[in-house]
């Protein structure tokens, strides 16, 4: 089942950003009177095909859903050389339409996933969304304390905390929590970091040394998924021991479940004041125990935020602008290594995150849309040639000298953008294999 989610997210997930993108491409281009030949989303084979009577425009589903395109009818093909094409016909070719109109078109798909993440951004808050709520205990205090800010900035879930330390981190500035202890007094807390905390692999709230207070971690069976193949074990089931192993946590449990795969344990359990025992068979998932269980929640340490249309849209337009500032920034520490290469994902991860996704619910399905979104479009405004933001450097120069650049440049840089992108990939795909099946 969950593969089966991982590939549906995975496909809608692709499928949505990419047809955006490639309608923005489309209208852009339409709107400057230029021919589209063929709109087409993902590479391959074509699944399905419509040949519109009306402007001879081609649409098709391909088999891979890895990307998409937008062939425009141009005088010249990628070598330089000209197309058989009338000439009446020039007035509809891309290349022959001036630069800032071509700028328009290419940078057309970037943005429009941006305006996506903002749809989806706004969706996600006016639905409301739910999270952990972050709290932390101090060194110097028995008290656990809640995050109420970091810098100023009002958070409610781990999820703000995150993106806030991260965009401070990145600026270098010095961080300051405003923290709430359970008398609901306040005081502020400086958070001293290493800047090298980027290079660390993993989850910054982690990294960076804060001691996080997680919600009730005793062994209480929360659900019991049909594969699990455990018709003993029951929802509301405290796990004490797993043969005679004590059980203090659900850590615990989740590190005997992982280390004995394909082994048949028994379990002593609390259940309705009353100790049973049974035994169960663990399974063999990628290499790893599977039980097909998942932990009971308390919903006192959970907080659920929506907001009204304005208010939506107007915090749907800050996180998508804070994400685009943030991945650009991210990219750039990685470029000068600064920040640890093994924290970048490939379609792999984005499958499993997107199934995960689905699961849980719309809202974050919808955000995790929106964050996929922003990424799509930063991604493709990269002045790496064969991207959009390439051919943007392109026609950046031609507006600044008022001629073209030269064909065998582009052709040497398009040769060094396919070996760039080759190299992303494949760092991407080994880290999804590597977070995945080890």
């Amino acid at each position: 089942m969950e593969l089966i989610n991982s590939i549906l997210g995975f496909i809608i997930a692709i499928g949505i950003l990419v047809t955006f993108h490639e309608y923005g491409h489309f209208i852009v281009a339409r709107l400057c009177n230029v021919k589209v030949l063929k709109f087409s989303v993902g590479f391959g084979k074509a699944m399905f095909k419509y040949q519109s009577d009306k402007n001879s425009t081609e649409y098709s589903l391909c088999a891979i859903p890895l990307g998409g395109y937008v062939q425009m009818l141009e005088s010249k093909n990628p070598e330089g050389e000209k197309n058989d094409i009338k000439e009446e016909d020039y007035n509809y070719c891309f290349d022959k339409k001036n630069v800032y109109q071509r700028f328009a078109i290419v940078a057309a798909g970037p943005i429009f996933n941006l305006i996506l993440a903002i749809v989806f951004f706004t969706m996600t808050y006016m639905n409301g969304i739910g999270g952990i709520k972050p709290t932390i205990q101090l060194a110097d205090d028995d008290d656990n304390y809640k995050i109420i800010a970091v810098n100023d900035e009002k958070v409610e879930r781990w999820q703000d905390v995150r993106i806030e330390i991260l965009n401070n981190v990145m600026n270098n500035n010095q961080i300051s929590l405003s923290l709430m202890n359970p008398l609901n007094s306040i005081r502020d807390y400086k958070l001293n970091y290493n800047p090298a905390v980027l290079n660390i692999e993993g989850d910054i709230i982690q990294n960076i040394g804060l001691n996080i207070v997680y919600p009730n971690r005793e062994a209480i069976i929360g659900t019991v998924s049909n594969d699990s193949n455990n018709s003993n074990m029951m929802i509301g089931d405290k796990i004490l021991y797993v043969d005679n192993t004590l059980v203090s946590t659900w850590d615990d449990l989740v590190a005997i479940i992982h280390s004995n795969p394909n082994k048949t344990v028994n379990i002593t359990a609390l259940r309705s004041d009353n100790t049973i025992n049974y035994s169960v068979k663990i399974l063999n998932k990628n290499s790893k125990g599977y039980l097909g269980v998942s932990h009971k929640v308390d919903m006192s340490d959970y907080v659920n935020v929506s907001y009204d249309f304005s208010n939506s849209f107007t915090k749907a337009i800050s996180s998508t602008t804070d994400y685009t500032l943030l991945t650009f920034k991210m990219i750039g520490r990685l470029v000068m290594g600064e920040a640890n290469v093994k924290n970048l994902s490939g379609p792999l991860s984005i499958a499993q995150f997107s199934g995960k996704s689905l699961e849980m619910g719309l809202s974050y399905f919808l955000y995790l849309l929106a964050i996929l979104s922003v990424s799509l479009g930063v991604l493709n405004l990269l002045p790496i040639p064969m991207l959009d933001g390439g051919h943007l450097v392109y026609y950046s120069y031609e507006m600044i000298t008022g001629r073209e650049l030269p064909m065998n440049i582009q052709l040497v840089a398009q040769f060094a953008g396919v070996a760039i992108l080759g190299l992303i990939m494949v760092v991407a795909f080994y880290n999804d294999f590597v977070r995945i099946f080890t």
